[in-house]
């Protein structure tokens, strides 16, 4: 049997709508369900209208098979986000039973359907329908309402993580303002004393004592120094009594 002749102006339409962004994507998506999957339509074979336009097999059943997804879903819309034509599209590519767990994980984790079903980390999703499945049969319970709830601990679980990184970095910048501050008084401190023994003529007993207080000042600054490199397994509370800082 002949292919069937797919008219220029269809070929000349779907790459005009193909080479448009945005809210073109709905009018691309429902131009090929009708060539191609709508009853009243056409009917053009799908590989034959793919062959024609010069998109793969998979692209043309995607995007048909996703607009009829599309229009089913306002007809008959399920609890949770409503589908955009994108989260249909890529729903398309997937069985029923996955398309069930991919918008349950979506709804959990707060993603786009379309990017759970795309499969951007798909081994991530595939580990929690493995893990929902499990449990469900432990529980007897549904395997997409427990995806939905393993996918929302995590994203909880990653909120608390994000919240308590952000938490330390900015205790890590006070800290470090804090210290920058302690060391720039101590600096101005230790610039006033050099200044002020100018011309002082100590005696030897307050020469002693003065030194004996800069040694203690040098050894501080080497804790000070060690700290801040992270060294491990110093008492710093024994260290700082030697210096009679504690």
């Amino acid at each position: 049997m002949a292919p069937t002749p797919i008219p220029q102006v269809v070929v000349d339409t779907d790459h005009a709508l193909d080479g448009t962004a945005g809210k073109a994507a709905e009018k691309l998506a429902a131009f090929r369900w009708k060539q191609t999957l709508d009853p009243a339509g056409p009917r053009y074979p799908v590989k034959t209208y793919a062959k024609a336009v010069g998109r793969t097999l998979s692209v043309i059943q995607r995007y048909a098979k996703g607009y009829a997804l599309f229009i089913e879903r306002q007809e008959n819309p399920r609890a949770g986000v409503p589908l955009t034509i994108q989260d249909a599209i890529r729903l398309a590519e997937q069985s029923a039973e996955m398309q069930e767990f991919s918008e349950a994980i979506a709804e959990g984790s707060g993603k786009p359907v379309s990017q759970v079903a795309r499969g951007d980390n798909r081994h991530r999703t595939n580990a929690i329908v493995t893990r929902a499945k499990e449990r469900a049969e432990r529980r007897g319970t549904n395997p997409v309402d427990e995806a939905r709830d393993i996918a929302l601990s995590e994203a909880r679980a990653r909120d608390a993580a994000r919240a308590r990184d952000e938490a330390e970095k900015a205790n890590h910048g006070r800290k470090y303002l804090a210290i920058e501050g302690h060391l720039a008084s101590a600096k101005d401190r230790l610039t006033r004393a050099l200044t002020t023994a100018e011309g002082v003529n100590f005696t030897d007993e307050e020469m002693e004592l003065l030194r004996s207080t800069i040694a203690n000042i040098r050894a501080l600054l080497d804790l000070i120094d060690l700290r801040m490199a992270g060294a491990p397994d110093i008492d710093w509370d024994g260290e700082l009594s030697k210096l009679g800082a504690s």
